[in-house]
């Protein structure tokens, strides 16, 4: 069974999404027979990057536009999230920047494997660590870490690999209807739209195991679950 998940770095629900997935799929009989294939999207492609990433507080006052007080709502929310799912909360400290090359390195994770491992190292050096995670030396360094070759990752940030291919998951996104992360797509006919408690996605994985055994392709209506997400422009809900 395929789960597709649209996710992007920046996006701190996008985080505690992945987290809640993993432990529902702890708990899920048929976890050996699920596919993550993780498909990249991008919510402010203008961000600079190459480590010269800024703080995420000018940018969401700033940028784009939030006002302080839903700010603080946001950043307590987020804390609560957080510490329910046993991370450790650093976002004001974080860094806002672009994550081109930051999903260029999980698209060649995929060719080993290593994919899922890799996303979740780079979101925790946002989101925990507060580091910028458009740095090469940083997102090298990670790669490493979850097994892949130094040499290969050189060669990936010296050219222009994977970028069609970040290109063309933002592009089917848009085609899809999604304008907001985490998107969990489950065999195309259930989705999770935001950082939803661990036993909806349970509950959607049963099901859409269920349907999938009985070979049902057709696609039909999509059944949607809806929590807290971030949206095109940057923003997260509260």
């Amino acid at each position: 069974m395929k789960v597709e998940v649209w996710t992007d770095i920046m996006c701190p629900y996008c985080y505690i999404g992945k987290i809640h997935y993993e432990q529902a799929m702890q708990q899920f009989a048929h976890a050996d027979e699920v596919e993550l294939v993780i498909k990249s999207f991008r919510l402010n492609p203008d961000l600079p990057g190459k480590g010269n990433g800024y703080s995420v507080v000018d940018y969401l006052l700033k940028t784009a536009g939030l006002p302080e007080n839903k700010l603080k709502q946001m950043f307590a929310y987020i804390e609560q999230l957080a510490k329910n799912a046993g991370v450790r909360f650093n976002l004001p400290n974080a860094f806002a920047a672009n994550t081109l090359d930051a999903h260029r390195l999980v698209k060649l994770a995929a060719r080993r494997n290593l994919s899922s491992n890799v996303l979740s190292l780079i979101s925790k050096a946002y989101f925990e660590d507060a580091q910028d995670y458009s740095d090469i030396k940083i997102l090298t360094e990670i790669g490493v870490k979850a097994g892949l070759d130094a040499t290969e990752i050189a060669r990936l940030f010296a050219g222009d690999d994977f970028i069609a291919e970040v290109e063309q998951d933002v592009q089917e996104a848009h085609q899809l209807g999604i304008d907001t992360v985490p998107t969990f797509l489950f065999e195309r006919k259930q989705a999770i739209i935001g950082s939803e408690p661990v036993q909806v996605f349970l509950d959607t994985l049963n099901q859409a195991y269920e349907s999938w055994k009985k070979a049902n392709t057709t696609l039909g209506n999509m059944e949607v679950k809806k929590g807290k997400s971030c949206n095109a422009d940057g923003t997260c809900e509260i």
